[in-house]
């Protein structure tokens, strides 16, 4: 006892030493402490965490251990720097956000200092392995990654996972064919409920197949076919699924570590709103679709958070809509119709700094320079037809996005749902809108009462602060595992995907 304790002493006042500059030296003496053979088995374990073990224990490293390096003072050195790297990729990423593209408003976190690596160092008893997971992330998200990175990467093999038996000809409820226990089989790999892996379609496989066709953005009539996109979705190669899971969990390394006990997660790529609460005495969640950017606009990758909410908002038409749609759409209109389009749509012109309005026939339309972007203003008055429907959740950003409802709720029906200008849309804006206000006057019978009625066009519009701000987290995962157990995976229509995996040099 005597001796663990001053073992710990001096391993304590050592620390104490470091300098606070934090260069790379004050790093890596601290975590030269680690035992070699411990960093050895924690490099090699990358792959959990999708990562490449050789980038950080290299084959030559592996060489030069065996051949009785292992007390080498060189070796130590080189497991020194690439346990570092590890660290500060599972922390913040291998990717800087910052170079993913215009689709990624984040910045690049911040690694901890050296003082607080050597105190997370002790806390995790000296160890690598409990070191680097203690620093990976904890977010739902990142878990239910690595879960499904784990589930894949056992049976991808060609023995456990082999190219699927051909159809020959489609499969409806309750009728049979020789290539269902193959395919029922890879169901159940996915973590789908399957029951028998008989020749039968049963309803636990059509149910299975419009979850799939639901993914793949398709009308669910639960048939499968040899050359429809279900079949090709479920045999997708082992290989081709667990890039996908990597790049995800590229993207959740950008986020904070964890998520407050309350917040909201936009998944873009598979269009779903979450809310999660735990701050009460039972956890709370709500979740419904979305309808987010079309691949010509994209929704960001981002974090920010819901500061107030809108009641019968205005919405002033964003610059790319001014010049892209509207003013190709008035120039396409005869001189005198202009004034009808304006009346029809509520739509108002204002200048530039929004202290006066300006009647649109007045305006040369056809020979508007639209490269000066805020020359005028188009703005919309609140009422049922308006673009952003009765509601609008605002956040903080200065790119103008937030979530909002819509006048074409109708689309949420829909599988493929990427069909807005960038902001988010959501399905059941009175119910977010009735929790993110609780505990204040507006009530659900509240705002009912104040929002406008079919036919009623009005002149203002009101903001009603949050007790608290509410974090909001986007993201674009083309692959999820989530409470089901089920893991699914969606088209990279953003091509965000292919973007960190050339970035990245995976």
């Amino acid at each position: 006892m005597k001796l663990i304790v001053f073992v710990l002493f001096s391993l304590i006042t050592t620390f104490a030493m470091i300098s606070e500059a934090n260069t790379k030296r004050d790093y890596l003496n601290v975590v030269d402490f680690l035992n070699i053979d411990d960093m050895r088995q924690t490099m090699l374990a990358a792959g959990e965490h999708g990562l490449d073990p050789k980038k950080y224990w290299t084959d030559a490293m592996e060489d030069f251990y065996w051949q009785g390096g292992a007390w080498s003072p060189q070796l130590k050195d080189r497991a020194n720097e690439n346990y570092l790297t590890l660290l500060q990729h599972i922390s913040m990423g291998v990717v800087n956000p910052e170079d993913v593209g215009v689709d990624v408003k984040m910045d690049k976190k911040g690694f901890i200092t050296a003082k607080q690596l050597q105190v997370l160092m002790l806390a995790h008893g000296t160890r690598a392995q409990p070191l680097l997971n203690g620093m990976a992330p904890k977010t739902p998200q990142y878990l239910g990654l690595k879960e499904a990175l784990r589930k894949i990467s056992v049976q991808c093999n060609p023995t456990t996972w082999p190219t699927l038996p051909s159809l020959k000809k489609e499969v409806r409820l309750n009728q049979r064919n020789p290539a269902l226990p193959a395919i029922k089989e890879r169901m159940r790999q996915y973590g789908y409920r399957i029951y028998t892996t008989d020749d039968l379609m049963d309803n636990a496989t059509v149910d299975a197949v419009k979850d799939i066709q639901e993914m793949l953005k398709l009308r669910g009539d639960g048939i499968l076919s040899n050359d429809g996109k279900t079949f090709r979705y479920l045999d997708q190669g082992c290989e081709e699924r667990l890039a996908k899971i990597r790049m995800d969990m590229e993207k959740m390394r950008w986020f904070p570590q964890q998520f407050d006990d309350r917040y909201i997660f936009v998944n873009l790529a598979m269009s779903y709103f979450t809310l999660i609460d735990k701050t009460g005495e039972k956890p709370y969640t709500m979740s419904f679709r979305t309808i987010n950017g079309r691949k010509e606009r994209k929704s960001p990758t981002m974090v920010d958070k819901i500061v107030y909410v809108v009641i019968n908002p205005f919405w002033v038409v964003p610059p790319t809509i001014f010049r892209e749609d509207k003013v190709e759409d008035i120039k396409k209109l005869q001189p005198w119709e202009i004034s009808e389009y304006f009346s029809s749509k509520n739509y108002e012109v204002w200048n530039s700094s929004f202290t006066q309005r300006v009647d649109p026939t007045t305006i040369d339309w056809w020979n508007l320079n639209t490269n000066d972007d805020d020359q005028y203003f188009i703005r919309q008055k609140p009422h049922t037809g308006n673009a952003l429907g009765v509601l609008k959740f605002m956040m903080t950003n200065s790119f103008a996005i937030y979530l909002h409802d819509t006048n074409m709720r109708e689309l949420f029906v829909e599988n493929q749902r990427l069909l807005s200008s960038g902001c988010v849309r959501v399905e059941k804006p009175l119910d977010l809108a009735e929790y993110l206000l609780m505990g204040t006057p507006w009530t659900r019978e509240v705002i009912d009462r104040y929002t406008a009625k079919p036919g009623e066009v009005l002149e203002a519009e009101t903001r009603v602060a949050l007790k608290s701000p509410v974090p909001v987290y986007m993201a674009f995962l083309t692959s999820a595992m989530n409470s089901d157990g089920v893991i699914r995976f969606v088209d990279d229509d953003y091509r965000q995907n292919a973007r960190i995996e050339r970035l990245g040099n995976w």
